[in-house]
């Protein structure tokens, strides 16, 4: 592999309430944490009533920041320091892409899924359904991490695919889920290993050593024959192309599904490049209005290369059970743009 109607606080804070009742139905990267879970007795690190609050908190904060006018730098500083990780580089592109405010989101009611963790840092993450200014509702994935005693952060949100539900996540009497450490071997792809797997699948698609371990779908070879085509069709232009993905040194996070599988999220880096081969063939090549957005830059000169910070969460099944793992849901976009 050489490595892809808002509501308001008061509201979204009773809906969170509501649900932590009980069991509801470029940054700089940080290592992942070996996650470890301890007797069910042992008090949680994190409480489902403080989750609730701080995912509360987060949304309703965001949301109101993000819908200021005008925009002001505060407002984005502030924004930038709720979040981390994908996430942030994430944030950081939207910002740089445009001067507007980011789009405004209503909040449905989650499901908290809370792990009992023996050490820091602290983390939970949370389904929940996202509805946008035109109607759309989407279900999300979000994950938060604590970083310092009470400084918690947005690290990564996903959009589960159309028409695709969240696995059931294992819990205790308590209503707590359980981590899985990221070298875990009950599970037939440990949560470390997700990521460079799909990378493989995404780059090599049928031909890699990750063929037979991982669904096909848009997110894994989809890509491979999207490369492929591109690669014909930018050479008849007399351009090269070439696109590759890596695991990011972003947090990797897993917890234990009902089935004895995993739902795992983790993010990868996609680095595309063209480059003029021929003169004055591929003279005056327009960069892309995606591209476009994040350089000053109209035309490519010799190169044009871009970065992709994607967010996935996957299922991957147990050890043994002859099932391949499965991505679920995805949120991405350009995060660096470099001409030359």
């Amino acid at each position: 592999m050489r490595g892809h109607a808002r509501l308001g606080l008061l509201g979204l804070a009773l809906a969170l309430a509501a649900a932590c009742s009980g069991p509801g139905g470029d940054a700089s990267p940080t290592r992942s944490p070996a996650a470890a879970t301890p007797s069910p007795a042992a008090a949680p690190e994190v409480t489902l009533a403080e989750a609730g609050r701080v995912l509360a908190g987060v949304l309703g904060a965001g949301g109101v920041l993000g819908a200021a006018t005008p925009h002001l730098d505060a407002d984005r500083r502030n924004i930038l320091e709720q979040t981390r990780d994908g996430q942030e580089a994430l944030t950081m592109a939207a910002f740089n892409s445009s001067a507007e405010a980011l789009p405004a989101y209503t909040w449905g009611t989650p499901e908290l899924l809370v792990p009992r963790l023996a050490r820091e840092p602290a983390w939970f993450a949370a389904i929940i359904d996202r509805r946008d200014d035109t109607g759309e509702v989407r279900t999300a994935v979000l994950t938060l991490v604590r970083q310092g005693e009470d400084d918690w952060r947005l690290s990564s949100t996903s959009l589960l695919d159309e028409g695709v539900r969240a696995p059931q996540v294992a819990k205790d009497a308590e209503g707590y889920a359980t981590a899985l450490g990221t070298e875990d071997q009950t599970v037939a792809i440990s949560p470390r290993l997700m990521a460079p797997l799909h990378a493989t699948s995404a780059e090599e698609g049928d031909r890699g050593f990750a063929a037979g371990l991982i669904e096909k779908s848009p997110h894994t070879t989809g890509y491979a024959d999207e490369i492929a085509e591109r690669r014909l069709d930018e050479k008849s232009e007399c351009l090269g192309y070439d696109s590759i993905f890596a695991a990011s040194n972003y947090p990797v996070h897993a917890l234990r599904t009902a089935d004895g599988g995993a739902l795992v999220v983790y993010s990868l880096i996609r680095t595309t490049t063209r480059t003029i081969k021929v003169e004055p063939c591929a003279s005056d090549v327009r960069i892309p209005p995606d591209a476009r957005k994040l350089t000053s830059e109209s035309f490519i000169r010799k190169e044009l290369r871009t970065v992709e910070t994607q967010q996935y969460v996957s299922t991957v099944p147990a050890k043994g059970s002859g099932r391949q793992a499965k991505v679920i849901g995805y949120l991405g976009g350009l995060t660096k743009v470099t001409v030359s």
